[in-house]
């Protein structure tokens, strides 16, 4: 970022100084949550939550070189040499810091919507990019309304763009965070059933996902999944130019003669040239759609964008292809939903084994009332599946593990209740040449299970 003074930081947040603000104070130059991680002459922000409050750390930032902190209360003893500057919350000041750092951005901001694979699309887009330009995307799933500003922040003011990941999980979420990011190229990957909890039914997650387009530049472009007509019509208020994505023909971009192998996805683009990605999944394909669709929007040459998809990397546990002594792990346990559940489904399914295909499943978190049918429908899916075991964790998939026991049999079906119980099962039952797709929600901790599995069946080494 560009260094700001301490004046500019209280104007932007409306906070209240606590003492006077030196005018040759030092600028700043970073911007800190965590103390572990401070730098000289950066901001604080002292966040609040349920189990910590980062008031108690402000001696810690003093010493690792902030000069400034915004805080929410002053503390008895502040520290020699750092300024505070009051605000009734920390966490909306942020926000508003972020928005001002990003209008100092040169380059193209992309922000990245979606129910399913905004991480993955969000490293599509980067690989699709980067042959040709310079510029960075948010790390792991810094997708809320602290992760995104400290996507922000460290941004290179001169570089040509910046890939942000835009989540949600409550209403409201998505338009705030756009209207922080300002994104001049909007992606919405897809709308799917997720955190119904809140949102009640898919129309609602439309209505979230869609709401991207208020904080999209006018003149900018909104990449859309096509494939959803009930999602165009939720955009349909968006006056910039527009490209659609998808399976369909009637796309702007779409995929066709989609091969899925080991080694990654294949497919042809409208038709006509190859494209070849590194990662598996079907879905794989439709994601590089909207990276494609991206760079052309940034003008990077076709065998830039060709190039750069196939030396693509995606992200730790989704669809991450784990070899452990002939073991072969599909590890998708980063978070699940009823679609991507099916989507992983089908790619264990298609991939070729020598030993048993193997599937461990967790709770799908967030869906509301519709829970149990999700749950249970699931469990319809996975004993049409040929597997060899079914193995279900979790509360929510005692559901699902008992309808697949009505096709599959009671002898293939699993079910317990945390990850650590099946950790212990699974690792010491594989055998080489197994094949096993471990996935759940977040809050399962599934890669517990691709961990045990992991040390259970390493090689060992031999005394010398």
């Amino acid at each position: 970022m560009n260094p700001i003074t301490i004046q500019q930081v209280r104007q932007v947040v409306g906070g209240e100084p606590c003492s006077p603000l030196p005018a040759d104070a030092p600028r700043i130059e970073s911007v800190c949550t965590d103390t572990r991680s401070m730098k000289p002459a950066s901001l604080f922000i002292a966040l609040r939550g349920e189990r910590f409050d980062a008031h108690a750390f402000l001696p810690a930032a003093a010493a690792g070189g902030a000069v400034a902190a915004l805080v929410e209360r002053v503390p008895a003893d502040v520290p020699a040499g750092l300024h505070l500057i009051k605000v009734p919350d920390t966490r909306a000041a942020m926000g508003a810091l972020a928005r001002f750092v990003r209008l100092r951005l040169g380059g193209t901001v992309i922000g990245v919507a979606g129910s399913n694979g905004k991480t993955s699309t969000k490293y599509l887009i980067h690989a699709a990019l980067k042959p040709a330009l310079r510029g960075t995307f948010s790390p792991g799933s810094y997708n809320n309304d602290v992760g995104v500003p400290l996507a922000i922040f460290p941004a290179d003011p001169g570089q040509d763009y910046l890939v942000l990941e835009i989540g949600t999980n409550h209403p409201g979420e998505i338009r705030n965070l756009a209207l922080m990011a300002l994104p001049d190229i909007a992606v919405i990957t897809n709308c799917a059933a997720e955190h119904l909890e809140f949102f009640g039914d898919i129309d609602g997650v439309r209505r979230e996902e869609a709401s991207i387009i208020e904080g999209l530049n006018p003149t900018g472009t909104l990449v859309v999944n096509g494939d959803d007509p009930a999602l165009l019509d939720a955009v349909q208020e968006y006056a910039g130019k527009r490209v659609t994505f998808g399976a369909a023909p009637t796309n702007d971009l779409f995929a066709t003669d989609i091969v899925e192998d080991r080694r990654g996805v294949r497919f042809r683009l409208n038709g006509d040239g190859e494209v070849t990605v590194p990662l598996l999944g079907r879905h794989t394909a439709i994601n590089a759609l909207a990276a494609i669709a991206v760079a052309r929007c940034m003008d990077v040459p076709q065998e830039s964008i060709l190039a750069g998809l196939a030396r693509a990397r995606g992200p730790d546990m989704r669809m991450q292809l784990v070899q452990v002594n002939g073991i072969t792990i599909i590890n998708d346990a980063y978070n699940a939903n009823p679609p991507s559940m099916k989507s992983a489904l089908e790619t264990l399914c298609m991939l070729q084994t020598a030993g048993r295909r193997i599937a461990v499943l967790g709770d799908m978190r967030e869906l509301g009332r519709t829970s149990e049918a999700y749950h249970r429908a699931l469990g319809q899916l996975a004993g049409g599946c040929p597997l060899d075991a079914l193995v279900c964790v979790g509360r929510e998939a005692a559901w699902t593990a008992e309808e697949a026991a009505k096709t599959l049999g009671p002898k293939r079906v699993r079910h317990y209740a945390q990850a650590a119980q099946a950790a212990h099962a699974v690792a010491g039952a594989l055998r080489s040449g197994d094949l096993v797709l471990v996935k759940g929600s977040r809050a399962m901790r599934l890669e517990e299970i691709v961990q045990a599995i992991q040390r259970q069946q390493a090689p060992a080494v031999a005394a010398g």
